[in-house]
C-alpha cells in the first residue's frame, strides 16, 4: 500500500492562515473556510481560535491569537511560538490570497474524491452492496462533494445576502419559464404533449412564439427516450414545415435514445457530465417515465428523489428542463388543476412552473392553465391541435372542459340571443364573432343554430362560408318574456 500522503498545499495552507493573521479584510473570507479545507491539523487548530475570536469580536493578530492559543492550551498543538513568526515572516504578500485559497480548496475537493472512492472501494470488497447503489452513491457523493457546508451551500448573513443582487436569469418563455428552471406539462394520455415539447425546443431554438407566447432564443437539447428515428424525423420535419422554420446548425441538438433509456440515478448524471459545457438554455426530457427504473410514481419519497436530480440538472449545467406529466384516470374536468397528475403529488408541486392540459368540450381542443412559482399567475387560455401544432385559441372560453358522458352542459338559447340583440338583416354577424361576444365555442353556438332558426329567433342571410345571421322579432319577443318555450 502507498504511504503517499492525501493531496494538499502546506504552503498555501500556512499562507491562508498568516494572511488572516495580518489583514482584516482577509481574515473575513479566510473564516468562511472550514476545518477539513485544512490538510495539516496546526492549520485547522489555528482556523478554529481564528473563528471563535472573529465571532467574539476580538481584535486578531499574532499576539491576540498567541494569547488565546496559550490559553487554550493548543498554542503547542500549532507548533507553538516559532511556527506562528515563521508563517508570518515568509509571507510574501496578502495581495496572492485568492490564488491560496482557490489551492486549498482545490487539494480539499481532491481529498473528498479521494475519500469518496476509497469508501466506495471498501464497500466492493466487502461485497455488501447492489451494484446500481454503488454506482448511485459514487454519482450522488460526487455531485455533491463540490458544494459549500457538508456538500450544501454556506450559511450567509442575510444582510450581506441582501446586499450582492442576484442576476434574474432570461425568460425562455415570457411570464412562464426563467432559464434554469423546471417545467411540467400535464395531459392526458395521447394529448400530444410531445408534440407541444418538440414545437417548443424548435421555438426556442429559433426564437420563435410558442402556443402565441413569447420565447427567447436559445440553445437547445431534446433528448428523445421513445420515438424510432425514422418516426422522430418525420415529426421534426412537419414542424419545420408548418412553422416555416430552416434549421440553423447548433441551434437544437438531438440525443435519441430510444432502447437507451435506464434508471435516473444512472441516466441524469450522464446527461449532465455531457452537457456541462454546451451552454443549453433549454434541456427537453420525453417521456420522463422512461427513466423512472425501479421508482414508484406513487411514492413521495421516490419521485421527490427523482425531480430533485433533474433539479440537479438545472443548476449544474444552467438550463431549464421541461418534460411532461400524465393525468391519472378519469375525468380530469372533475379535479383541480394541480391535482390532475398522475402519482404523487410531488409530480405536480415541485416544477417551478406546470401547465395543465386538459381537454374542452370542443373537440381537439385544451384548456390550458398555467401554475407558476416565479411569475404573477396568468390567465388560462385554450389552444386547438392542428396538427402538427397546438394553436391559441382566442375564441374559446377556457372554462368549457370536456365534461363526463351522459353530462352535456345544456345552455340556454336567450343567452346567445342577447349578444346580437343589436343585429339585424342589414347588421348581421358572423358565427365566429358571435361565438364571440357570447363567450362560448363556435362548435356549441353551431349546435344549437339549427333550433334557433327553427324557432324563427335567428335568420340567416348569405349561403355557405360568408353567412352571416340576425335576430328577428322572434327571438326579440323572447327576450322580452315571450312564452315560447326554449329547447
Amino acid at each position: 500500500m502507498s504511504d503517499k500522503l492525501p493531496p494538499h498545499d502546506e504552503l498555501a495552507e500556512a499562507s491562508v492562515i498568516a494572511s488572516a493573521i495580518s489583514d482584516a479584510d482577509a481574515l473575513a473570507k479566510v473564516i468562511r473556510l472550514r476545518r477539513d479545507h485544512f490538510y495539516l491539523l496546526a492549520h485547522q487548530t489555528l482556523l478554529t481560535a481564528l473563528k471563535q475570536m472573529a465571532s467574539e469580536r476580538q481584535p486578531v493578530d499574532s499576539v491576540t491569537l498567541r494569547g488565546r492559543l496559550n490559553d487554550s492550551g493548543k498554542l503547542q498543538e500549532c507548533g507553538g511560538d516559532a511556527y506562528l513568526q515563521k508563517i508570518l515572516n515568509e509571507l510574501p504578500s496578502v495581495a496572492n490570497l485568492p490564488a491560496w485559497l482557490e489551492r486549498v480548496e482545490q487539494k480539499y475537493e481532491m481529498r473528498r474524491v479521494l475519500q469518496i472512492c476509497t469508501d466506495v472501494g471498501q464497500r466492493i470488497m466487502a461485497n455488501n452492496a447492489p451494484v446500481d447503489d454503488l454506482k448511485f452513491s459514487v454519482q450522488s457523493d460526487l455531485a455533491m462533494a463540490f458544494g459549500g457546508t457538508g456538500g450544501l451551500p454556506d450559511i450567509v448573513d442575510s444582510a450581506r445576502f441582501m446586499s450582492q443582487p442576484q442576476v434574474i436569469p432570461p425568460e425562455l418563455i415570457k411570464g412562464i419559464l426563467h432559464q434554469g428552471s423546471k417545467l411540467g406539462l400535464g395531459g392526458s394520455s395521447k394529448s400530444f404533449k410531445t408534440w407541444g415539447l418538440l414545437d417548443l425546443a424548435l421555438s426556442v431554438a429559433h426564437g420563435l412564439k410558442w402556443m402565441g407566447l413569447e420565447t427567447t432564443l436559445g440553445k437547445v437539447l431534446f433528448v428523445n427516450f421513445e420515438i424510432a428515428a425514422n418516426m422522430w424525423q418525420r415529426r421534426i420535419e412537419a414542424v419545420l414545415n408548418t412553422k416555416g422554420i430552416k434549421l440553423k446548425p447548433d441551434a437544437i441538438h438531438l440525443w435519441n435514445l430510444r432502447g437507451c433509456a435506464a434508471d435516473f440515478h444512472t441516466l441524469i448524471p450522464k446527461i449532465i457530465q455531457c452537457t456541462m459545457d454546451e451552454q443549453y438554455s433549454l434541456i427537453v426530457l420525453d417521456p420522463l417515465y422512461k427513466i423512472y427504473g425501479g421508482a414508484d410514481e406513487n411514492s413521495a419519497g421516490d419521485v421527490a428523489e427523482l425531480l430533485n436530480s433533474i433539479e440537479r440538472m438545472t443548476v449544474e449545467t444552467g438550463a431549464a428542463v421541461a418534460y411532461g406529466c400524465h393525468f391519472a384516470k378519469g375525468n380530469a374536468a372533475t379535479k383541480e388543476a394541480i391535482d390532475r397528475i398522475s402519482g404523487s403529488g410531488v409530480f405536480a408541486r415541485d416544477p417551478d412552473s406546470l401547465l395543465i392540459f386538459t381537454r374542452h368540450e370542443e373537440e381537439d381542443a385544451f384548456s390550458v392553465e398555467p401554475i407558476l412559482r416565479n411569475f404573477p399567475q396568468m390567465d388560462k387560455f385554450v389552444v386547438r391541435w392542428n396538427y402538427p401544432l397546438f394553436e391559441k385559441a382566442e375564441d374559446l372560453n377556457p372554462e368549457d372542459l370536456k365534461q363526463p358522458l351522459g353530462r352535456k352542459k345544456e345552455h340556454d338559447p336567450r343567452t346567445f340571443l342577447a349578444s346580437i340583440s343589436d343585429t339585424s338583416e342589414t347588421n348581421p354577424i358572423s358565427i365566429s364573432e358571435w361565438s364571440k361576444l357570447a363567450g362560448i365555442p363556435r362548435k356549441t353556438l353551431a349546435d344549437y343554430l339549427p333550433q334557433m332558426r327553427a324557432k324563427g329567433w335567428v335568420k340567416t342571410v348569405g349561403e355557405g362560408t360568408t353567412s352571416k345571421q340576425h335576430i328577428t322579432l322572434e327571438g326579440k319577443n323572447l327576450l322580452l318574456g315571450g312564452n315560447d318555450s326554449c329547447p
